[in-house]
């Protein structure tokens, strides 16, 4: 009956919801002293005014208290770095915020039933695509229920020029609105949060927001009240770019020993074309750590030469690999001395790297091993790419009635200088027209920049779209809901568009709100309704999606799965390395049967630590959706396989009923890209769903110029060519990914997911063989 802010105070120290304290205190109106002094009658009249006043402010405060109780708190924002700085009821009115309100779809399993009879190859609507239009009214509310809840903003005061109904005539965006307008229709307190590590605020609720049944009854969920944007960057394309960064202070609390000598400290080991780069903390004598140049001179004596070896772990022609040099050695302000070194080795071999200290009084240190296997490999370009997966050299789109994109999140931009460099320098046409939607700002990003260099290297010829998704604020945070709301109701929009971000699939809800993750797995419905295809990198942090909340976990078990990849409604791409080193006998001691596999033939494995890189590719089982029925058969053979060979997680590591993937894979590791008018090799799943975009867009060319129907979804397809055709893949049969990354530093789950012969949760189906697709999928 009375609205925040308008309550009287009473003499009480009021409190909303636990969080709004009223600190003024007021004198209460004395109504004793004025009775006392009245007749008899008067007196009893005032007396009876005074209970009934008592009554009614009783009430209020039982009304009040009412609504507080139905509060329900979160810590979103507290657990994210948000802190409050201006409490409700004291937010300024010119703050304003844009909410979105996702109404319900009309009949969802009625959609999943149109999903299959247009994109399942074999159903007599194969390829019959939903316009936009069409969509709209086949999942869209009754036009009463829309205006239902249109009527409700209005009446809440919002002016109509600030509400926009969409196309699809499923989500409402209203704009402009002030806290106090917020609060009316959320019915919670609104706070002014300012993030402790940038310098951004925005105004949210402490609690979930409150729907009237009436309006609640309609609406999935509400954006923009009680989520907080994520302050963190879950994709990682590059594992060398910021080799000289790592947490330096970290590392030397782990160098504390009682030994008066310790070994130095190994904090990165990498392989990139032909050498090894090193970042490592000297160790001084009596157990200390330098801050000084030559390090250790401060605590003499002080270091000389480093030696480094590196070990074959299998049969190869070569021995070791030795060298005695100088480090060179570098101050942070506040952190110990920490020295990078490079060792030359050869391609492909799966080393054992160590390295110890040669001071200047001839003393060494104990040797510091790095406790993983490091293998160098070289560049990939996308003329090698293109090879390995067998498309013709010079092979370029003809048909133009089609784009390809990219999406991006984060504040990532690409650099037109960069791509035109790219083109120049790799033999590749300018002249192919990139379309922007969204902003392209500075400073350039690297994982904006690896994307569009690489759609672009593989799907030559294709317009492309960059697609920046801005976010409410300067924070960085992964809406793909939003990007996919924004495809829907675009009149033209790209028919292949890759996704190289997402986060860890039991976080979804928890950080960007309630239904957040559900309601995203019917948007991806109506794009596949539409003939869109959607292709997401399914991470870089191994089976559990290392690496710690809010985009990761920091737990083994269960076995956490990446969102989105997770989604049956969408193509889900890992990433593997090109190795002579491609078969499991390669792995074999000599005495096991085991052969050299350094001259063999090129073929691939999943990028993991524990095959010699620094992060794992994702993969593996839903805990929250389930396969669509054409992946049922292939995980109970897959998981019968890993039962055969004891490799299968045991019970309570995994949901084996749930959906699994990835659904393909192809390269992700040392791919060749121009940053700031350089050359860098940058990682991860982040290059292979870009490649494999390329190649989609290939297939479309293909299709379109034989008066056939773009691919749209491509699950049901890619496993009724597996199993009609299974020569259009290449197989990937060894390898696991059980190992991630939490921080800075490497872990391993004592279980994840193994590659076999056939369908596995690491690779899929395998690589793409382009000659082979081209031909078969025509037949469909």
């Amino acid at each position: 009956i009375v609205q925040s802010g308008n309550l009287v105070s009473s003499g009480i120290n009021a409190e909303y919801g636990g969080r709004r304290k009223r600190t003024q205190k007021q004198e209460a109106p004395s109504t004793l002293s004025l009775s006392s002094s009245l007749p008899p009658l008067q007196s009893l009249v005032m007396s009876s005014l005074r209970v009934l006043l008592l009554s009614i402010f009783a009430l209020i405060v039982l009304v009040s208290c009412t609504q507080s109780s139905n509060l329900v708190a979160h810590n979103r924002g507290d657990y994210l770095g948000w802190e409050e700085i201006v409490q409700s009821g004291n937010l300024d009115e010119s703050i304003l915020t844009t909410i979105t309100f996702y109404l319900k779809h009309r009949d969802v399993e009625e959609m999943k039933e149109m999903v299959k009879a247009v994109s399942y190859p074999k159903s007599q609507s194969y390829g019959k695509y939903l316009s936009r239009e069409e969509v709209a009214k086949f999942v869209s509310q009754p036009q009463d229920v829309i205006e239902k809840v249109l009527s409700w903003i209005y009446q809440k005061g919002v002016p109509q020029e600030n509400v926009e109904l969409l196309h699809t005539k499923d989500v409402i965006k209203v704009r402009n609105l002030t806290p106090s307008m917020i609060e009316s229709m959320m019915s919670v307190p609104l706070v002014l949060y300012k993030h402790n590590t940038k310098h951004i605020t925005l105004a949210r609720s402490p609690y979930h927001y409150i729907l009237p049944d009436e309006i609640s009854q309609h609406v999935d969920l509400v954006r923009g009240v009680s989520d907080f944007p994520i302050i963190s960057s879950r994709n990682r394309p590059s594992h060398y770019v910021n080799s000289k960064a790592k947490l330096v202070e970290q590392d030397a609390e782990k160098m504390k020993t009682k030994a008066s000598l310790p070994p130095p400290y190994i904090s990165m080991a990498q392989g990139v074309d032909k050498s090894i780069l090193v970042t490592f903390i000297p160790s001084c004598h009596n157990a200390n750590v330098s801050f000084t140049l030559p390090p250790c001179s401060d605590f003499p004596p002080a270091v000389d030469l480093v030696q480094q070896l590196a070990v074959p772990f299998y049969n190869t022609d070569t021995d070791v690999f030795f060298q005695t040099s100088m480090p060179e050695c570098f101050i942070t302000e506040g952190t110990p001395v920490w020295c990078t070194l490079t060792l030359d080795v050869d391609n492909y071999l799966p080393l054992n790297y160590s390295l110890n200290l040669i001071y200047t009084d001839s003393s060494q240190s104990p040797l510091a091993q790095w406790g993983y296997a490091v293998v160098a490999s070289p560049m990939q370009i996308p003329q090698t790419v293109k090879a390995l997966y067998n498309i013709p050299e010079g092979y370029r789109v003809t048909n133009f009635s089609f784009t390809q994109s990219v999406a991006e999140f984060e504040q990532q931009y690409y650099s037109e200088d960069d791509l035109y460099l790219f083109f120049s320098e790799m033999g590749l046409p300018t002249d192919t027209i990139v379309d922007i939607v969204g902003p392209n700002l500075l400073p350039i990003g690297i994982e904006a920049n690896l994307d569009i260099q690489y759609i672009m290297g593989i799907g030559v010829g294709v317009e492309t779209v960059f697609w920046s998704i801005a976010a409410n604020s300067t924070a960085e945070i992964d809406d793909i809901l939003s990007w996919a709301v924004a495809i829907s109701n675009t009149a033209n929009p790209p028919i292949v568009n890759s996704l190289s971000y997402g986060m860890t699939e039991g976080n979804v809800d928890t950080y960007l709100g309630n239904g957040y993750l559900k309601r995203s797995d019917q948007e991806f419905m109506k794009l596949a309704l539409m003939g869109i295809t959607i292709i997401i990198a399914d991470g870089d942090d191994g089976a559990s999606d290392l690496g710690g909340p809010p985009m990761g976990t920091s737990t083994c078990k269960p076995l956490h799965a990446d969102w989105p990849s997770q989604s049956p409604y969408v193509t889900s791409v890992g990433a593997t390395m090109v190795t002579p080193f491609a078969e499991p006998i390669c792995y074999l001691n000599t005495y096991e049967g085991g052969i050299n596999c350094e001259h063999n033939p090129l073929g691939e494995i999943p990028t993991s630590m524990e095959s010699g890189l620094f992060w794992t590719t994702g993969g593996g089982y839903s805990n929250t959706s389930t396969p669509l029925d054409f992946q049922v058969n292939i995980s109970k053979t897959y998981l019968s396989k890993l039962q055969q060979i004891g490799a299968m997680p045991p019970a309570g590591y995994f949901n084996p009923n749930g959906r699994p993937y990835p659904d393909i894979a192809t390269v992700g590791h040392n791919l060749y890209i121009t940053y700031n008018g350089s050359w860098m090799p940058v990682d991860g799943t982040s290059a292979s769903a870009p490649i494999f975009g390329g190649i989609v867009s290939l297939l479309n060319d293909i299709r379109l110029n034989a008066n056939k129907p773009p691919l749209g979804f491509l699950n049901p397809l890619i496993y009724a060519i597996y199993n009609e055709y299974p020569e259009a893949y290449n197989d990937v049969v060894y390898g696991n990914n059980r190992c991630g990354g939490v921080g800075d530093f490497p872990e391993c789950c004592p279980y994840g997911y193994t590659a076999v012969p056939g369908w596995d949760a690491i690779t899929g189906v395998g690589t793409p063989n382009f000659e082979v697709l081209s031909r078969v999928i025509l037949r469909y």
